[in-house]
């Protein structure tokens, strides 16, 4: 193994203490250095993982043994930390969003391209697109089997212990100074980027805040994109304290030649789900084709089931073998080994430093997003269609 490199953590936090410990364990890494504005969380941090702790994450910027730093801070916390070290020549892996504002993402933007003309590699942690079910989602859009896009209702949500006590609590939240869009939407709007390849144009959204009070319950919002592409995204984070999952996800994404869905699983007590992703295509679909996708699929180390129902009769309908369904089916919990982009954003980035190459996500995909979510914040707040700029 060769040198490892030097990781600084800006953020002592539930995600700074969460990457302290991936780097810490890589083999491609090391911890040097923890800073947080709260001496006490940057020294317990440090000693987990053999760094040196800073109050100043500027200190930490000068010591030449951080080659890559992670700026962890809560949402509308990135900007300074992410300026400093983009003029300090570091690598930069920036938690998402990006920003929570337009002004911040532009400033933050031409800081970043200056550092990146000098070489160095910036990411936003958009992690969802190293999920199996959208992986073979994006796969198989991109491969032609299942035609154009043509709407998405995709669902992203948090239960309420999220905003109110995971993070910190109202009193001294970020929530207050962030939004369930800048939380969760954001992945919406990435995922939706990746797996279609296309862009936002228009927006129109609708929230409230009747259950939080200082700050929105939800966002929903239809967004037009290239070639009349709809989506309808909407994230909350007000979901019962008792449901057994912290986050769940719901996918539906309907093309001309086939159907594409996502549930998380276990989404609830009753109706329990194994939960993952569906493919289904049109119904002259043959099962070599079917077999076709699923060995490209296991290359790609994604574990897919095809699914061919016997003949069968439900009320106002006859299926016959003629036709039976044709799916695929990507479990959640099957032994899925994803391949692309090194398998996962931590070795990515790292990858994209020790290669000298593009992370798979960039700083410009993190700029993209936050347009968007900004939009469906603005048009929200308008009660007006937000244009996007082309």
């Amino acid at each position: 193994m060769g040198r490892k490199i030097g990781v600084g953590i800006i953020g002592a936090g539930i995600m700074g203490s969460s990457r302290a410990k991936a780097a810490k364990n890589a083999l491609e890494t090391e911890v040097v250095a923890v800073a947080d504005v709260v001496e006490e969380r940057a020294r317990n941090l440090a000693d987990q993982v053999g760094a040196i702790p800073y109050t100043d994450f500027r200190k930490m910027l000068r010591n030449e043994r951080v080659e890559a730093v992670f700026v962890t801070t809560p949402d509308h916390l990135h900007k300074e930390p992410v300026i400093a070290a983009a003029e300090a020549g570091k690598h930069i892996w920036i938690e998402k969003p990006l920003a929570t504002n337009m002004d911040d993402a532009k400033e933050m933007m031409k800081a970043i391209i200056r550092a990146q003309k000098a070489g160095a590699k910036v990411t936003v942690q958009f992690s969802t697109r190293w999920y199996p079910a959208y992986t073979a989602f994006e796969r198989v859009v991109k491969w032609g089997y299942v035609g154009e896009p043509i709407s998405l209702d995709f669902s992203i949500n948090d239960r309420i212990d999220v905003p109110l006590s995971m993070w910190g609590g109202p009193e001294k939240s970020w929530a207050k100074y962030s939004s369930v869009a800048d939380f969760l939407t954001c992945y919406s709007v990435d995922l939706v980027r990746c797996i279609t390849g296309l862009e936002a144009r228009k927006v129109y959204a609708r929230s409230a805040s009747k259950v939080l009070k200082f700050t929105p319950d939800f966002y929903q919002a239809l967004v037009t994109f290239e070639g009349d592409f709809c989506a309808y995204l909407e994230s909350n984070w007000i979901l019962a304290r008792s449901k057994l999952q912290l986050s769940e996800h719901y996918v539906l994404l309907s093309c001309s030649e086939g159907t594409l869905q996502y549930l998380s699983p276990s989404a609830t007590f009753v109706a329990q789900s194994v939960g993952g992703g569906e493919i289904f295509f049109k119904e002259d679909t043959s099962m070599e084709t079917l077999m076709e996708i699923q060995g490209k699929l296991r290359e790609e180390g994604i574990v897919a089931r095809i699914v061919l129902e016997p003949e069968r009769e439900y009320p106002y309908e006859i299926w016959t073998a003629k036709d039976q369904n044709r799916a695929l089916w990507i479990p959640t919990g099957a032994a899925h080994h994803v391949k692309h982009h090194h398998g996962n954003q931590f070795k990515n980035f790292i990858y994209s430093i020790l290669e000298n190459q593009e992370p798979y996500v960039t700083a410009l995909d993190g700029y993209k997003a936050t347009e968007v979510v900004c939009a469906i914040k603005e048009s929200a707040s308008r009660g007006e269609t937000v244009r996007l700029s082309l």
